[in-house]
């Protein structure tokens, strides 16, 4: 089934999947470049910066699916799963005051939160 996507959601969508993929790529090849203090030689921590990458490439893989199927009720799926992986992400900032974080996550969230509204009144609208 396709659908009409409103052209902002599909661009900004578009570019939420590209930055999830290049995060992902990065978690996988120089994790060390987003979180200087933590040692990602060991074993433990190497593993768990692969489950944050493959979290990612998910997401990002996930939402360009949608895009290619041009599906407005898989796309909105998606961006409750990405505005829901952006709350956990706010608590994890605040709760090791990463402001950092705290403020990326906040605008990523919000602007899912934007576009899932904005799906909906489109998917009321037809």
């Amino acid at each position: 089934m396709t659908s009409f996507i409103p052209k902002w959601i599909f661009v900004v969508s578009i570019l939420i999947s590209l930055l999830g993929l290049f995060v992902g790529s990065s978690l996988y090849f120089s994790p060390g470049a987003f979180i200087r203090e933590v040692d990602f030689s060991a074993e433990g921590v190497k593993f768990l910066s692969n489950m944050w990458a493959a979290r990612q490439i998910a997401i990002a893989g996930t939402i360009g699916y949608c895009l290619v199927r041009k599906s407005r009720r898989m796309l909105k799926i998606a961006l409750i799963a990405y505005w829901l992986m952006n709350l956990q992400d706010i608590l994890i900032g605040i709760s090791h005051s990463d402001i950092g974080l705290t403020i990326g996550a906040s605008v990523f969230c919000l602007l899912s939160m934007v576009m899932i509204s904005a799906l909906t009144r489109s998917m009321k609208a037809r």
